[in-house]
């Protein structure tokens, strides 16, 4: 089998292209996770991710064979490094990017296994791949990556993409800093920040899609010095969509419901909650975050984020979402002292805040 596989590899990098389609089709067979090649095939993958990459541009059997491979190869972090250099990441970008890519999205699923790695995150932040007509007015590979998630969405860019998988690679990107500075940062090119653009996905159809907005809002609520920014109306004003996955079809009176934000007033019957527990854990840790600054817990407290937490709660069947709801709920209703209004200490709140319920 070992010499089978090195014929193989050796026929990917042929001067034919129909031998080298043709063992692209062939190849990817090893490299399921689950196959007993697998690891055959990962020893051998610094002879086989270049030439792979060559293929993705060929025919579309092959090209869709090579990249499958390549998705499978890199739930393994040691090859993910093999693409840590501009020139392969750049390939990469542009699979995604050019309208007429039949691979956009395989590539997308790519990107989000290859931006695991600390390195590439690093490289693709800065990354120049040169102009694409129809995204933007940018070179950089995060403002193409961004819009097109925006503009491509249910085939709308691209015949054959969605772009849903690259809604991962920015919650895997906002794990960084300067990965939150740039959602957070207006881009030269439209005077916009990255994160309103994407925001508006956290109740998407699409659980891959809202899952990752929903994490990419939730690392950018770890940005303490920004909370201003992150809750003011008139910027980022990203609350309400944070708020918003969380509400149901219940009524609020009528004082509370006018100070909350304008988006999640008056929802209606047929309102629905997230049905993915993981993701309502997240937006929970988004408002747990948001109340580690004074301001943010005045400002939730002042857009009546109590009342959501409250019938939330009431509904809740997980417990980790019961428990980080809980947390919220204590820090919004605690006794602010001089410590925790500059930020020195979190406030102390009774451990039976729903015990009216």
């Amino acid at each position: 089998m070992e010499q089978q596989l090195d014929e193989l590899v050796e026929f990917l990098a042929s001067p034919r292209s129909d031998v080298r389609q043709l063992a692209a089709t062939y190849i990817v067979g090893f490299s399921h996770p689950t196959s007993e090649h697998y690891q055959l095939l990962l020893t051998r993958a610094k002879k086989i991710v270049q030439p792979l990459l060559v293929i993705c541009h060929e025919l579309p059997v092959a090209a869709n064979s090579a990249m499958s491979t390549l998705v499978n190869m890199t739930t393994s972090l040691a090859t993910c490094e093999l693409f840590a250099n501009e020139d392969a990441l750049r390939m990469v970008v542009r699979l995604i990017t050019i309208p007429t890519s039949i691979i956009a999205d395989t590539t997308c699923m790519l990107l989000s296994n290859l931006t695991k790695k600390d390195s590439i995150c690093r490289i693709l932040a800065k990354l120049d791949v040169g102009d694409v007509p129809g995204i933007c007015d940018s070179r950089f590979a995060l403002d193409q990556l961004t819009d097109v998630f925006v503009k491509g969405m249910d085939k709308t860019y691209n015949k054959d993409a969605k772009f849903n998988f690259l809604a991962s690679v920015f919650a895997d990107i906002t794990n960084h800093p300067f990965g939150r500075r740039y959602f957070l940062e207006r881009t030269s090119y439209d005077d916009k920040m990255p994160i309103t653009k994407i925001m508006v996905f956290s109740e998407y159809p699409d659980v891959i899609r809202r899952g990752g907005v929903d994490s990419t809002m939730k690392n950018i609520c770890f940005e303490k010095e920004s909370h201003r920014e992150i809750l003011d109306p008139k910027e980022t004003n990203m609350l309400p969509y944070i708020l918003l996955p969380l509400c149901g079809p219940e009524e609020f009176d009528m004082e509370d419901m006018e100070d909350m934000p304008e988006e999640i007033q008056l929802l209606g019957d047929d309102k629905k909650r997230e049905s993915d527990p993981q993701l309502r854990a997240t937006l929970l840790e988004a408002i747990n975050l948001l109340c580690t600054t004074h301001y943010g817990r005045e400002t939730l407290r002042a857009k009546k984020v109590y009342p959501v937490l409250r019938e939330a709660h009431k509904v809740e069947t997980d417990e980790t979402c019961s428990d980080l709801n809980h947390r919220a709920v204590q820090l919004l209703m605690g006794d602010e002292s001089s410590e925790t209004k500059n930020d020195l200490e979190p406030p102390v709140g009774d451990d039976n805040v729903f015990e009216e319920i």
